[in-house]
């Protein structure tokens, strides 16, 4: 019975073998190359909330914030490793993460596309402990039309919210974000 219980065991382990050996060996060719580019470009677990969590997190113990950390230029994802938006070309849309001062980091889409702002502010706000009763009054831009700012107090710093409309030399519109996390050491 226990042979048995070996042979089963062991013609699995050779089966999963094979189906890995055939999958890695690129057994099946894709005929549109562009499909294969857009999911080899980006790694899904480059999770926003993670980052804006681990940079939350620095902040709050008063770690200087290190550019060889964090700073990232690539496709960020939502929980499930969804890209964030696509770009005007289709393909996942880039964001980049510069640490600007050892208080402060700015993380920005760099393409236009079909970015929801709002929806990617409180999905943020909702997967952090940042509350939306963190939102404070900020009279920055207070004049301007062409900004959307929300700005929280995590209580070591701050998180920022700006969009502004952007637009390319053909005419197409779309929001460019950027979300800035600041240190009150530096405020």
């Amino acid at each position: 019975m226990v042979s048995l219980l070996i042979r089963i065991v062991a013609v699995i382990a050779i089966c999963c073998g094979l189906t890995m050996i055939t999958s890695c060996s690129g057994g099946e060719k894709h005929t549109n190359d562009t499909d294969s580019v857009a999911v080899d470009s980006f790694h899904a677990d480059n999770d926003i909330v993670m980052t804006i969590r681990s940079i939350i997190d620095a902040v709050r113990v008063n770690e200087p914030l290190d550019s060889a950390y964090y700073n990232y230029e690539g496709v960020l994802t939502d929980g499930v490793g969804r890209p964030l938006y696509t770009d005007l070309q289709g393909t996942p849309g880039e964001w980049d993460i510069d640490v600007l001062s050892p208080d402060e980091v700015v993380i920005r889409n760099v393409y236009l596309g079909d970015l929801f702002p709002d929806d990617l502010e409180n999905y943020i706000i909702e997967q952090t402990d940042v509350r939306p009763t963190d939102q404070i009054a900020s009279d920055e831009y207070d004049d301007d039309d062409e900004a959307d700012l929300s700005v929280y107090d995590f209580g070591t710093g701050y998180l920022r919210f700006e969009t502004r409309l952007g637009k390319t030399t053909n005419g197409l519109e779309g929001p460019l974000m950027s979300i800035r996390i600041v240190s009150k050491r530096k405020a």
